[in-house]
């Protein structure tokens, strides 16, 4: 090959090359072009996964408080049926335990008929049997269905008093005034409703099973009325007997009034029980029923409407210590809440001790002085962790409220006497969802409070009952032969 034809393969290869560097050249802007883009979309990206990371943390947090909301509220009501044992311990069968006394049905002293059986036949190869003198008695107690009810006619006279100048006339015995239905009845269906808590179409068909009677749901509310206005002085006797007593729980739970929110209020003594519905769960509910500054301490919870109440209060211990386990228990739960809730435990526990025993005004303000420093200890210490602050947060609202129970004889620590007593009212909720009117809850609020009043005393119900709605003139009426 000759000088001139190499050097020219040269030029050629060395075009080529410089025409493939160029095409290199070219890609690799366009590769470093897309990867810059890719890098700000990259960026982008990141930006935006850690803003839907901020909104996740938010709404996770917002959902963990409702939860804690939701089971604080459910644990207010609702007692868990879960029984925790110590570790080591064994669980408690249920059922009669080992020595323990059996006991029986005693046989009733009262004897309406006897009747002698015997066997015609034997049950087993059907041989004709024939009759003993040897006899073993058994005592059956049972009721009869389909009773007929007793309809009588009265004649009443219309009498003339001279001195009045007016004519006046007799309200039979065990009757009501302008109503075609007896006494009995009327309190059977204040039993079935208030103390069984059966809803109005249940009252009806029982009347009409076991008695063959027909009433409509509308004629037993009227009857329910009825009884609202005769239990009236009654009603204002329990607000009075309530406001006087040293001792009074409070409570609150929603209700409904034709589809609207409204709230039930109880308030109880020791001898009492008084509802009323509401339309507000504001503080002007317990000063009205209360009075301006009732005697006595108030047990409670911890819902502000109860701080304007000018009296003496302890909050419930309960409430605290239910909100408190159930943050320590978390496995998400700090150092220090585990630890507060120890201490808040050891202290409830100690309390308990303390009120058992005989009250002793002096060493009783002593005591008082030593809690209210271990509280004030509390409240001083500056948690970190934001599960121990919220603890802190109720303990710092309700302050020296907590041991209130130490100054005055027979308070109790917890408020669970008016969970058991507003239960009530939330399973008669849950069954009839509520009233339909305002005058319905009023009858429900009166006749519910008279009911359970009296049923707490454990007298004999009836007998109440026919006291309290028995016409007033009832010593006045006299009957043919009398």
């Amino acid at each position: 090959m000759t000088y001139p034809e190499r050097f020219l393969n040269l030029r050629l290869e060395a075009r080529k090359l410089r025409q493939d560097c160029a095409t290199y050249f070219r890609a690799w802007e366009s590769q470093k072009e897309k990867a810059e883009r890719l890098e700000k979309e990259n960026v982008e990206l990141k930006k935006e996964l850690k803003n839907w990371k901020e909104k996740f943390g938010e709404l996770e947090k917002k959902l963990d408080h409702e939860t804690e909301v939701k089971e604080k509220y459910r644990g207010m009501l609702f007692k868990t049926a879960k029984k925790t044992t110590p570790s080591g311990s064994e669980t408690r069968k249920p059922g009669g335990q080992a020595g323990h006394q059996g006991t029986t049905r005693p046989k009733s002293e009262r004897i309406d008929q006897e009747k002698e059986v015997h066997l015609s036949h034997c049950p087993h190869c059907q041989a004709e049997l024939k009759k003993s003198n040897s006899f073993c008695e058994r005592t059956v107690e049972d009721i009869l269905f389909s009773l007929n009810t007793i309809i009588t006619r009265y004649r009443i006279q219309r009498q003339w008093c001279s001195h009045c100048r007016k004519e006046v006339r007799a309200v039979p015995k065990d009757t009501t005034e302008n109503s075609p239905f007896g006494l009995n009845i009327l309190i059977w269906i204040l039993i079935q409703k208030y103390r069984l808590r059966l809803p109005l179409n249940l009252i009806a068909a029982s009347l009409k099973i076991q008695y063959d009677l027909t009433l409509s749901e509308g004629a037993i509310q009227n009857m329910l009325h009825q009884a609202k206005r005769r239990f009236g002085p009654k009603y204002q006797a329990l607000i009075t007997e309530i406001r006087e007593n040293q001792l009074k729980h409070a409570d609150e739970t929603g209700w409904w009034i034709n589809g609207q929110r409204a709230w039930c209020w109880m308030f109880s003594s020791p001898e009492s029980i008084l509802y009323t519905i509401e339309e507000t769960r504001g503080k002007g509910v317990p000063q009205k029923i209360l009075g301006p500054s009732p005697p006595g301490v108030l047990v409670r919870d911890d819902f502000g409407s109860y701080h304007a109440t000018d009296c003496p209060q302890q909050s419930c211990w309960a409430h605290l210590l239910r909100l408190s386990q159930e943050k320590a228990e978390k496995e998400t739960a700090s150092l220090e809440m585990r630890d507060l809730h120890a201490i808040l435990k050891a202290m409830f526990l100690e309390l308990s001790e303390i009120i058992k025993k005989d009250f002793l005004q002096t060493e009783r303000i002593k005591l008082h002085k030593i809690y209210r420093g271990k509280i004030e200890q509390i409240i001083k210490t500056d948690y970190a962790a934001a599960d121990a602050k919220e603890i802190q947060t109720r303990i710092i609202n309700q302050n020296t409220n907590l041991i209130t129970a130490l100054l005055y004889p027979g308070i109790p620590l917890t408020n669970n006497e008016a969970e058991r007593n507003i239960r009530k009212m939330v399973v008669t909720r849950k069954i009839s969802g509520g009233s339909r009117s305002n005058q319905g809850a009023a009858t429900h609020a009166v006749n519910m409070s008279i009911i359970q009043t009296l049923a707490k005393k454990k007298d004999s119900l009836v007998s109440e009952l026919q006291s309290l709605l028995a016409p007033a003139m009832v010593g006045l009426v006299l009957e043919k032969g009398e």
